[in-house]
């Protein structure tokens, strides 16, 4: 009976073979269907880019309270209600838009390598292009705002260009990002902005399922603060597609530039990485010859960044070790695989990686340097921490499903106490950038301010925004609203609920009811 409990020869075991016996003949009679509830034949409900939730909140603690002004060059409060309603449409039709594909070089390459590099981008994206364009008619390309009309009916394109920001740090409280985004638009009225902002007219179709748009795309865009100097010229190292990464791998007519992507790619001169992504080891500002640690490290596109910074390359003359290393760490054993794997195309023996919780990575220094000068480990230290990534909806759409409020709640205990490890290995005058792909003042504006206080004024906040050319960054909040779930919604409440209303206590209470009737 024992070894039966736990599946053995017992009863446990037939049971379980009875129920997955049961489980197969009650699904042979079914007609198979997808994980939305649909036939195999039948489209897959398309993602619908809202959730009321989220918007009334962030409508709500005042993130569309400013506007950015093209003639000043800064960020300034919005008076009326009616620039605070064009804010937030300008928010929303950026978070609903296609992310576009990015990229940079290789700061430690050879500089004949990397001019070559340089040049051939310019010949592939360098000028603008036609693209020929396929757009299922029975599903809603996600991103735009209206539905493809049925045939006959003009397709008329509507190119958008919004600044964003989804990336916060200790150094510069600000939400960035960057990028052409464009849409499709059906409408009639809307013809008139088509000369202005591309050409895009509608081809015979191939088939009754697919139109075929064509398409007029900018050249790749230069990111200006992803940049190295060499004698005294300033050369930039980042860009960013007009296109979408779905678009860059599918589209024949850039078929050619994908295959040169992916080769330099794995030959580890180029590093395909979101604008965003780029943000915080610039922030950073590592030296060659730095000690740094980057506490949450996975997938590793940031760490791979830092590394070219600190290891460097090999001196051409002598061949020695790099001066510099970086300790890669991630909770996750599966992630920090992954990450081994980015960082094998570096070949850099200047890494190291390891596995352990953020929140009590080893302190290793004296502890008669506790409280001195000689406190901490590193000179510079990352906190990209976990959140909620309500920023990276134009990537992850499901998002717009999940959001909630509840989620910052939840996290922030976590993200402060990362932020806290990571502050206590910084070594006295070093830096620690913290960051999130998220948008929400609870985990940004809030674990700065608690780092703050409870540093008790030995840490200080920098804003690095006057070094990074070219970054369009929102002021961060100095006062910020929290909100909470009504009492009788909390998690405990509705446990409590379900508990007393399943099936079995409603029958119970209906018989406990008609007793009481009959006396």
């Amino acid at each position: 009976g024992g070894r039966g409990g736990r599946g053995g020869r017992g009863g446990g075991g037939r049971w379980n073979r009875k129920r997955k016996n049961d489980e197969r003949n009650a699904k042979s009679g079914k007609e198979r269907t997808n994980g939305a509830g649909y036939k195999d034949d039948t489209d897959y409900s398309p993602t619908i880019g809202s959730n009321p939730r989220m918007e009334a909140y962030y409508s709500f603690i005042g993130l569309h309270d400013t506007r950015y002004d093209e003639e000043s060059k800064k960020f300034v409060p919005c008076v009326t209600d009616e620039e605070k309603h064009e804010e937030r449409k300008k928010f929303l039709a950026t978070m609903r838009s296609i992310l576009p594909a990015s990229f940079r070089i290789d700061r430690s390459l050879d500089p004949t390598i990397r001019q070559n590099i340089i040049e051939e981008l310019q010949e592939f994206v360098g000028k603008e292009m036609e693209l020929e364009l396929e757009i299922p008619k029975r599903s809603e390309a996600f991103g735009a705002m209206k539905h493809i009309l049925e045939v006959g009916v003009d397709v008329v394109e509507d190119t958008k260009t919004e600044e964003e920001n989804v990336d916060k740090k200790v150094k510069s409280d600000a939400k960035n990002s960057g990028g052409a985004e464009t849409t499709m638009e059906a409408e009639a009225d809307s013809a008139g902005d088509n000369e202005k902002a591309g050409q895009a007219k509608e081809s015979i179709p191939q088939d009754d399922n697919v139109t075929i748009i064509k398409k007029k795309i900018a050249p790749a865009k230069p990111i200006p603060f992803i940049n190295i100097m060499e004698n005294g010229k300033t050369i930039t190292l980042g860009y960013q597609l007009s296109v979408d990464r779905r678009t860059l791998r599918r589209n024949q007519s850039l078929l050619e530039f994908h295959k040169w992507l992916r080769i330099h790619t794995d030959c580890g001169h180029i590093t395909r990485q979101e604008t965003v992504s780029m943000i915080p080891p610039v922030v950073l500002n590592a030296k060659e010859g730095m000690s740094v640690l980057d506490l949450c490290a996975a997938p590793g596109s940031k760490t791979c960044q830092l590394l070219e910074v600190v290891g460097g390359g090999l001196d051409n003359n002598v061949t020695l070790e790099p001066t510099g290393f970086i300790v890669a760490n991630d909770a996750d054993s599966k992630r920090a695989y992954m990450l081994v794997n980015q960082l094998r195309r570096m070949n850099s023996p200047a890494v190291f990686v390891t596995s352990c919780d953020g929140q009590f990575f080893p302190i290793l220094d004296a502890k008669a340097d506790k409280g001195t000068e000689r406190e901490g480990m590193f000179d510079r230290v990352l906190c990209d921490v976990p959140c909620s990534g309500d920023g990276t909806v134009r990537k992850n759409p499901g998002i717009w499903k999940q959001w909630n409020q509840l989620g910052s709640l939840a996290l922030h205990p976590l993200q402060l106490s990362i932020a806290l490890r990571g502050a206590r290995v910084t070594k006295v005058g070093g830096y620690m950038v913290y960051s999130t792909c998220s948008q929400n003042p609870t985990e940004n504006e809030s674990v700065v301010a608690e780092l703050l206080r409870i540093s008790e004024g030995a840490l200080v906040l920098e804003d690095p925004r006057e070094r990074m050319e070219g970054l369009i960054a929102r002021p961060g909040w100095s006062s910020w609203k929290v909100l909470r779930e009504d009492k009788n919604r909390t998690r405990r409440a509705m446990k409590n609920w379900n508990k007393k209303n399943n099936q079995k206590m409603l029958e119970k209470r209906k018989e406990w009811e008609e007793k009481e009737r009959n006396g």
